[in-house]
């Protein structure tokens, strides 16, 4: 598949609580239900990340102010660790999908 220049869904989610909860994914994985162990299934939602489309610009930008970070997909996370801002350790597969999540 082509990736278009803005590549990706980026949606923020702000808590009562005062979390910054970002929730980025590669653009081709909305909507895509990823299988999981024992026949369970994991779907990419649009309620969770489709916010806006943007590029990797804007992605790093909102890493820098979330408090939460929810980032799937093989090249965001990819462009996450290759930039310094996820360790590879951190990255789980879901589905054959690179995911991670931190909390700061």
């Amino acid at each position: 598949m082509l990736r278009m220049p803005n590549s990706y869904w980026l949606k923020v989610h702000r808590s009562l609580t005062g979390e910054v909860v970002l929730a980025a994914c590669d653009i081709e994985l909305l909507g895509v239900k990823l299988r999981v162990n024992d026949g369970y299934e994991v779907c990419v939602s649009a309620d969770f990340y489709m916010g806006r489309m943007v590029d990797w610009h804007d992605v790093k930008s909102a890493i820098t102010e979330a408090t939460i970070i929810n980032l799937l997909g093989n090249d965001i996370v990819d462009k996450a660790v290759s930039e310094g801002l996820v360790m590879e350790e951190a990255c789980i597969k879901v589905g054959g999908v690179k995911h991670v999540q931190l909390f700061r």
